[in-house]
């Protein structure tokens, strides 16, 4: 299948808590004896809850006698993970006895962060299964054995970690570039208060710049997207190009000074 990733991963944890609707969703399931009980266990869940969009569920195949065996559909954006979960030892009697086969579809950068996520909310090695010899009949149906599905789960895992290290860059040259500009703004600027609120503006943003480098070597992605959202801010409110007209009143007029120094006057008489 083009463009197409698919892993498996080690269920570790899973529970009666899901069920499918009359109309096929899937929803947390309010106790009771409801029908239509699905073991989602906990490399679902973590893939579900590290989309970073409203993702769309769709039940594909309904759990029948073994409430671990069913395929899910998620979509989010331009992404799509079809999840297959299986039993693979001891007759879907453990909770350890299953895996699940993630196919994941969309850009290979939505892909690798969505691994990446998957991976880091785990804080475990998915790829490593609780009885490895049975798991290698499905690792075959893969086409991949256990030492080239590691090396695509670690591959993968890289490339999203790589991608935040890209952002966290990018980042760091738009600093250099607005505290370049910001310098010779205050130049030409004579107002101590100003200077002082932007240059502390631009020390926030550094400190958000360094949280965001230790969030990524703690593979903790939300915390480097919090962080550099926090910098993006501060960098704007520093920037002189980004300053909004400041509207100065004058006997009887009011002057227009745009960042480009144009001066639009216009008569209130």
């Amino acid at each position: 299948m083009p463009n197409t990733l698919r892993l498996a991963a080690q269920v570790v944890r899973a529970g009666p808590h899901h069920s499918v609707d009359a109309e096929g969703g899937l929803r947390p399931r309010r106790g009771g004896k409801a029908p239509g009980v699905v073991y989602l266990g906990d490399v679902a869940t973590a893939l579900i809850h590290g989309l970073q969009e409203a993702a769309t569920l769709t039940m594909v195949r309904t759990p029948k006698f073994d409430e671990q065996r069913w395929e899910l559909e998620v979509k989010a954006g331009d992404l799509t993970v079809r999840i297959h979960s299986r039993p693979y030892w001891g007759f879907g009697l453990l909770t350890k006895g299953y895996l699940n086969v993630l196919e994941f579809s969309g850009s290979e950068a939505l892909q690798d962060r969505a691994v990446f996520d998957l991976s880091s909310a785990l804080g475990r090695m998915p790829w490593e299964f609780a009885w490895p010899a049975a798991a290698d009949r499905i690792l075959r149906s893969l086409d991949l054995n256990r030492s080239s599905h590691a090396k695509a789960w670690k591959e993968a895992v890289q490339r999203g970690r790589d991608g935040l290290r890209e952002d966290i860059r990018a980042m760091e040259q738009r600093r250099e570039t607005v505290a370049k500009r910001l310098h010779e703004w205050l130049d030409e600027v004579d107002d101590e208060s100003t200077s002082t609120v932007r240059q502390h503006r631009l020390m926030e943003a550094d400190e958000d710049l360094e949280r965001a480098r230790k969030a990524l070597n703690e593979d903790h992605a939300p915390g480097v997207e919090r962080a550099l959202a926090r910098a993006e801010a501060a960098l704007i409110e520093v920037d002189p190009l980004d300053d909004a007209p400041i509207a100065l009143v004058h006997e009887g007029a009011v002057a227009v000074l745009s960042t480009e120094d144009d001066l639009d006057v216009v008569d209130l008489t």
